[in-house]
């Protein structure tokens, strides 16, 4: 079985981000709350005798650090802090926006809240903790959404000699961390969009972040294509087997998707998108949430290209299938084929077509069930009805009726399972083995 990537459910992954600040999973507006931990229940008891009860932890929406407590070791020395990010509900103008409390534990092993700190904005983005300004000091990084403010704000803090406070300031499009020099740390890039005051046109540039005698510097700038009107979607991972990159997917004025590339050769950042845009771009804009991952888990991001899937080259968009190509960027500018099938966005996984198959089958949805429906194309889509396989998606406790149907398990992820229905008539050779199935199907979350 292939492996599978670690990007967040597909039916988040849709959702369009307006720079740093679209809609995105909350998990604030979950009915249930998640359970504290012990420790975190400690914590928070610290955090109410501090502040009050009356408050909303507020949940990181990127990133790894994805709850309201964070535990790390932030001033480097023996045990480890805690950060909690919350807001007040007391409706008053005063307490509005996030707060961020940073506690530690006394000589008994208690929690106590040392410090709290206004945040500057009114959601979490997301929460770093790295080094910067040399690989002894560590720092905390938080991120800020703001509904007035298309960017992010991003704060630096640190915690030295018992005292919590701020000691940066930027702002930001795309913040990723990522080990691009190869040097066995992880970096710091940022994407910054700005617009000039006299003629309003949009620049934006990929940076190395860090911070030096309390200021913060950027280097090894590379530009970024000015035709992005917002980034929608980051994703790090390998270029090919030595480099690191981070691929992000930007909306381009026309409403459509086109990925950028960033790494770090030759001593410095480089963008090949940006060096050869007339090549490139038209490979890989495509509709919107058919966004960069790392297709089959082999740690190689993969980049996306579609077309109308075979039998719908004149359909009409609201009844457009796509075709989606899954593409590697090598060198000189090009971008290689890998895999090509149909890819779910609604359900979640990708079909990878066996090169066999050549054009000769296309794909239907069966509207009675749901069910994704493969046909071989006899020259018109309305009169291909030879079934060769069909996808059946369903909830665990929902599948039985499906094995009693002569559904078979391809995979499952959650409490999602994957099904495929084979005919029992195996003379057409298009139709495949229970294991050419299985070895071509991926789930994309």
């Amino acid at each position: 079985m292939h492996g599978k990537i670690k990007q967040g459910a597909a039916a988040v992954m849709c959702l369009l981000l307006t720079g740093c600040t679209g809609m995105t999973f909350t998990v604030d507006s979950l009915l249930n709350a998640p359970k504290l931990t012990e420790e975190q229940g400690e914590i928070h008891q610290a955090l109410i005798a501090a502040v009050g009860g009356s408050i909303t932890l507020k949940y990181p929406k990127k990133g790894q650090n994805r709850s309201a407590f964070v535990i790390a070791d932030i001033d480097k020395e023996p045990g480890e802090e805690a950060l909690v990010f919350y807001e007040y509900n007391s409706g008053s103008t005063s307490d509005e926006g996030i707060r961020v409390n940073l506690l530690d534990k006394d000589d008994d092993g208690n929690w106590y809240s040392v410090k709290e700190l206004a945040g500057a904005g009114t959601d979490v983005d997301r929460v770093i903790i790295t080094p910067m300004g040399g690989r002894n000091n560590t720092n905390v990084l938080v991120g800020y959404q703001s509904i007035a403010n298309s960017d992010c704000t991003l704060e630096i803090y640190n915690y030295v000699d018992d005292d919590f406070k701020r000691v940066g300031h930027d702002t930001y499009s795309v913040l990723e961390t990522i080990d691009i020099n190869a040097d066995s740390y992880k970096e710091l890039v940022t994407i910054e969009r700005q617009a000039n005051a006299e003629s309003g046109a949009i620049t934006a540039k990929a940076s190395l972040l860090d911070l030096e005698n309390g200021e913060i510097v950027k280097s090894d700038s590379i530009d970024m294509l000015s035709n992005v009107s917002s980034y929608a979607s980051t994703v790090t991972g390998l270029l090919d087997t030595e480099h690191e990159a981070i691929f992000i997917d930007g909306v381009n004025p026309e409403g459509m998707l086109q990925t950028e590339i960033v790494y770090y050769r030759y001593s410095s950042l480089q963008n090949p998108m940006q060096l050869s845009p007339q090549k490139l771009l038209p490979l890989c804009t495509r509709p919107l949430n058919y966004y960069s991952a790392d297709v089959d888990g082999d740690g190689i991001v993969e980049i996306p290209s579609t077309r109308p899937m075979t039998g719908y080259e004149n359909a009409i968009i609201d009844e457009m299938v796509y075709m989606t190509t899954w593409n590697v960027y090598e060198d000189f500018f090009n971008l290689k084929e890998k895999y090509k099938g149909y890819y779910s966005l609604s359900n979640g996984y990708f079909f990878a077509f066996p090169r066999r198959w050549n054009e000769q089958v296309t794909v239907k949805r069966d509207t009675g069930t749901g069910e994704l429906v493969i046909y071989r194309y006899d020259g018109d889509i309305n009169m291909s009805n030879f079934e060769i396989m069909r996808i059946a998606v369903s909830a665990k406790n929902d599948a039985q009726q499906l094995v009693d149907d002569g559904y078979r398990l391809i995979d499952n992820k959650g409490q999602l399972d994957y099904y495929v229905k084979l005919p029992e008539d195996k003379r057409e050779q298009l139709i495949l083995t229970m294991d050419e199935v299985r070895n071509n199907f991926y789930i994309v979350d």
